[in-house]
């Protein structure tokens, strides 16, 4: 399962897809796309993909977000 989200969303409201291949997105939108659902509390790093010709590819100029990388301090 892929859990795809709008850049803008940061993660926040996602679509389910089994394959990528089923999603249809927006031409030029750039896209979160993880394989869990929730992100971890540690920190995680979520790969950006970009919707081209019909398709999500790796984003190849920004490929990642960083989301919790301070979760817990004070």
């Amino acid at each position: 399962m892929y859990y795809i989200s709008n850049l803008e969303n940061n993660c926040a409201l996602s679509v389910v897809k089994k394959r990528l291949g089923d999603f249809k997105g927006t031409e030029g939108e750039q896209y979160h796309v993880r394989t869990s659902r929730g992100l971890p509390e540690g920190g995680s790093f979520v790969p950006i993909y970009i919707f081209q010709n019909g398709k999500l590819r790796r984003c190849p100029n920004r490929s990642w977000s960083v989301f919790n990388l301070f979760y817990g301090f004070r």
